[in-house]
């Protein structure tokens, strides 16, 4: 009898050692099947994205300080979180050193327009072209050229050169 019910005791606990394992089993391969997916629609949408950077501007002809740069989106996927985008600078300063940085949003940088931004208000859209206001600190040294990197949240750049000029 006690040889009975040590074996169904032992049949008991395999049965529920497995089913612990199994539903442990489960839930992580459901999680990283959820990872996966996420991970594939990201990478789908970082494919279909890009950017171009237009011109850029001088906002002063008395200082080389706040600049402007058009970027269309030649994308098929909306950039709609500026907040996630980076804006990186190099030029050289005033006082001949060479600075590079990112700039902040909002603090440094900002949208100062969308055109024709007619789908999705503040959102840029495919086709259409951001406006982009950037000031540099210290200011850029007179007669010479800059760079601005702009980075979507899905990592997608492009860079072009910036000029100062003072008349």
């Amino acid at each position: 009898m006690s040889h009975g019910l040590s074996m169904s005791i032992a049949m008991t606990l395999f049965l529920l050692i497995t089913s612990v394992v199994f539903l442990f089993l489960t839930g992580a391969w459901t999680n990283r099947s959820l990872d996966t997916a996420l991970a594939i629609n990201r990478y789908l949408a970082r494919v279909e994205s890009a950017i171009a950077l237009g011109s850029t501007a001088q906002s002063a002809p008395e200082a080389c300080d706040t600049f402007t740069v058009e970027v269309e989106n030649t994308g098929e996927v909306s950039v709609d979180d500026f907040a996630d985008a980076d804006l990186l600078v190099e030029y050289t300063n005033t006082s001949d050193n060479k600075v590079a940085t990112r700039l902040a949003y909002l603090d440094d940088w900002s949208v100062t327009g969308i055109t024709p931004d007619i789908r999705d208000p503040n959102d840029l859209n495919p086709g259409e072209t951001a406006t982009i206001s950037f000031t540099l600190s210290p200011a850029a040294k007179d007669a010479t050229s800059g760079s601005v990197i702009v980075v979507t949240a899905l990592g997608i750049s492009d860079s072009i050169y910036f000029s100062c000029s003072i008349s």
